[in-house]
C-alpha cells in the first residue's frame, strides 16, 4: 500500500519491498541480495519481515511502534 512518498497510491508493486534502488538494477540488485541472504543465513542470523502497518489507516504512528515494540522483544 502505498503511503503518498511517491505519486503511486492504492495498492503498489514493488520490488524487494523498495520502490527506490533496486527497481532500477535488478540484476545488480539480486547478485548482491543472494550473497548478502546467503552470509546472513549460513551465520545462523533470524532473517524476517517487519510490518508496520504504516499505510493502513490509524496505524501511521501506532503501527511501527507495535512493530518496534516486537522487535525488541525479540532481540532483547
Amino acid at each position: 500500500m502505498s503511503k503518498g512518498t511517491t505519486a503511486s497510491s492504492g495498492l503498489v508493486a514493488n520490488y524487494f519491498a523498495n520502490i527506490f534502488g533496486p527497481a532500477q538494477r535488478p540484476a545488480q540488485h539480486d547478485v548482491l541480495a543472494e550473497r548478502a541472504f546467503a552470509a546472513l543465513y549460513g551465520g545462523g542470523a533470524f532473517v524476517g519481515q517487519l510490518r508496520t502497518r504504516l499505510a493502513l489507516p490509524g496505524y501511521a504512528g501506532e503501527g511501527p511502534r507495535v512493530a518496534a515494540a516486537a522487535l525488541l522483544e525479540l532481540i532483547a
